[in-house]
């Protein structure tokens, strides 16, 4: 059967966080604090804005509207970058001396010597800011100051009038200079066409006169010689009786090429006749009459059949005739208009003849030299006009850059950086997402066993108790009773396994060092003895023994003194003050206690004291290291692993349960040990469980 996939619960999030709660509020205290000492610690910045209106170069008064408009996307980016040039800048700085100024509340005037003028300038540039507004030719000029700080808001403004002033000023003044220079070079052109014009002129003059060529008017150009008006329009006439002659061509050819029937269909859109038109509508209409009289099932004979079908035969007949006429006009039409483009024909040829003559006389000269006359003129006028155009607009005012806002100081009050409760605010999320971000950390990187999912995940064991922190020995006056139940949970837990059933010795082992194990047998012991159980706690970690001081006995003699030999067991164990329990101690320790378990004596203790108890504790060694614990628990009828929670990787615990169950341990479950209910919350409702269900919990862990 496959394992269900774990899902992770906001809880499991959350405990995370209250398990890490100290580096949370470390790092969240130690940047919020950091933050807000930052934010004071900063000097105030003022900030100042002016409004401009950037337009591109055209006169308020449109004077010559030819000209069409043209966008330029790139315009305004390229006034951009000219507001923030250096040309623009330095100026500011002399206008309002901020070499000075700035140099003095900063304090490297004195310093930087004449090299302070650059530092100035990079001061300016990087304390300013351009900006467009979206979808408008309007452009904020921003200055952040933060020094001379008695008058910051008012040098920023200052600053921000000033560059808007000094790119207006700079702007005419480009587009001006610009206009001048065009209109010297536009005035030279403009006097050397006008000689070119007189030469041409001159010219002209000369060639009509050596070939005596007549005109109607000397100043109306070419067109106006006398052959040549009756030529062009007896030209432009046969043109047209041409295309005329070609259309009808194309009519008669079509309409003697079809069919009667064919005719019959196209004659409407051929020539358009409305008579025919209407004829060929009434044959229809009569013919459909026809075809509804047919499916009623009227024969031949009937009136009404007869009457329409009479009526269909005439209009075919009168179709037949319009038609023959049709063909009649088309071929008339044809030969009319064929005769007038041969008549225009044949006089367009005697012209041209007659023409032939004057042309060898000069004419071709004469037009020659009239055409490039006009082409200089063209020239000429368009030049002069354009210069006058140009004078016009350079008289009239026109700006391309209108301050529409001019920036004003702010109150002293009122910085813009830095913005106070906005950096706190800021502090406070990120110190505390870097505290929980670290925690976050800390746990991934911590493979320590956390959770009991983490036992019965990695470990595949049941965990049978979880025991809480700052436990005390259960016979200290100073022990909380509330803490007496978690042992009760794990006794009832041992009682109810089915590893355990009719089991005596129970051995409790670790994997480390400090895991609590010793302090976990005990108050296991004191709690079964409580409740009746006649027990045994063998203290039989020779390397160090505890159980003697949590009952306030002697140490000596016991066990080791059994295992050697010197004493047996009824004098060597001790009969403590709480009833039903009995301490049997680790006894002599020497250098020579390794290897005392692993014994036959040893073995027959087992035996001896399972026939005088019901149950019998031994306390063993961490199973890591020490090969005594290895040694005892294959003789135990049970065994139980402490492990103590978030202290050792969870490595070393899966190695102590692989040696538990190589050397034929039984190994009941785990006991998690020091948990801290306030803090790992999810371990109450663990327990409470339990209290509530103490058997079938218990049995549900070995299922």
């Amino acid at each position: 059967m496959a394992e269900p996939q774990e899902v992770l619960h906001f809880l499991d999030y959350w405990r995370v966080i209250r398990s890490r709660k100290e580096i949370v509020i470390a790092v969240s205290l130690l940047l919020i604090v950091t933050g807000i000492l930052v934010t004071y610690s900063m000097p105030k910045v003022y900030m100042a804005s002016a409004l401009v209106q950037v337009k591109e170069d055209t006169p308020p008064v449109e004077i010559f509207s030819r000209d069409m408009w043209r966008f330029d996307p790139l315009f305004l980016r390229t006034q951009f970058e000219i507001i923030q040039s250096g040309p623009i800048l330095r100026e500011v700085i002399r206008r309002l001396n901020l070499n000075e100024k700035l140099g003095r509340a900063y304090g490297y005037l004195a310093s930087l010597g004449t090299r302070s003028f650059e530092q100035t300038y990079k001061i300016l540039a990087g304390n300013m800011r351009v900006q467009q507004y979206r979808d408008t030719n309007l452009i904020e000029i921003q200055i952040f100051m933060s020094e001379p700080a008695d008058e910051a808001p008012v040098v920023a403004a200052q600053i921000a009038n000033t560059i808007a002033e000094v790119y207006r000023d700079q702007s005419m003044s480009r587009s001006r200079d610009a206009t001048e220079r065009a209109l010297e070079a536009l005035y030279t052109s403009l006097e050397d066409q006008n000689k070119k014009v007189q030469e041409q002129e001159e010219k002209v003059e000369e060639i009509r006169a050596k070939y005596q060529i007549a005109l109607v008017s000397p100043t109306r150009g070419t067109d106006s010689a006398l052959p040549k008006i009756t030529m062009t329009q007896l030209e432009a006439r046969l043109v047209g009786v041409r295309t005329e002659l070609a259309g009808r061509k194309a009519t008669y050819e079509k309409v003697m090429s079809l069919s009667p029937e064919d005719l019959r269909r196209a004659a409407p859109y051929l020539v358009g006749d409305p008579a025919l038109s209407s004829l060929v509508a009434a044959k229809q209409t009569a013919e459909v009459e026809y075809s509804k009289l047919k499916r009623a099932g009227l024969g031949e004979n009937h009136p009404d059949v007869a009457r329409v079908k009479a009526v269909i035969e005439e209009l075919e007949v009168k179709i037949s005739d319009q038609l023959q006429g049709l063909k009649t006009g088309v071929q008339a039409d044809y030969e009319a208009v064929q005769a007038q483009a041969d008549t225009l024909t044949a006089l367009m040829e005697e012209m041209k003849a007659s023409e032939i003559s004057a042309e060898a006389s000069g004419y071709r000269e004469f037009e020659a030299a009239r055409q490039e006359l006009e082409r200089v003129r063209r020239i000429r006028d368009s030049l002069e006009m354009r210069y006058i155009e140009e004078r016009i607009k350079l008289r009239i005012p026109s700006t391309t850059v209108e301050v529409v806002e001019p920036a004003r100081p702010v109150s002293l009050d009122d910085p813009v950086r830095p913005k106070v409760l906005l950096n706190v605010l800021l502090s406070i999320l990120l110190g505390v997402g870097s505290g929980i971000g670290l925690a976050y950390f800390v746990e991934y990187l911590d493979t320590s066993v956390k959770t009991i999912e983490d036992i019965e995940r990695h470990m595949g064991i049941s965990v049978l108790g979880v025991i809480p922190q700052k436990v005390k020995p259960l016979n200290d006056v100073a022990a909380e009773a509330a803490h007496a139940e978690a042992y009760r949970v794990l006794r009832t837990n041992i009682h109810f396994s089915e590893k355990f059933r009719d089991g005596r010795t129970l051995c409790i082992t670790s994997g480390s060092v400090g895991e609590g194990k010793s302090l976990t047998i005990f108050n296991l012991a004191y709690i079964c003895a409580q409740l009746g159980d006649r027990v045994l706690i063998v203290d039989s970690d020779l390397h160090r023994p505890r159980q003697h001081r949590l009952l306030n006995a002697a140490k000596n003699p016991g066990l080791a003194n059994i295992l050697v030999g010197e004493i047996g067991f009824p004098d060597a164990v001790v009969q403590t003050s709480v009833p039903n329990l009995d301490l049997l101690p680790s006894g002599r320790l020497s250098a020579e206690v390794h290897g005392l378990l692993d014994t036959e004596k040893m073995r027959g203790l087992i035996r001896e004291v399972k026939g005088r108890y019901g149950t019998v504790f031994f306390d063993a060694p961490p199973i890591i290291g020490v090969s005594d614990a290895s040694l005892l628990v294959r003789e135990m009828d049970g065994t139980l692993l402490v492990i103590q929670h978030r202290k050792y990787p969870r490595a070393i615990s899966s190695r102590a349960r692989d040696m538990i169950e190589n050397v034929g341990g039984n190994l009941l479950g785990v006991v998690l040990n020091n948990i801290n209910i306030t803090r790992d919350y999810t371990y109450y409702y663990y327990q409470h469980h339990y209290y509530s269900y103490p058997q079938r919990a218990a049995v549900g862990d070995q299922t």
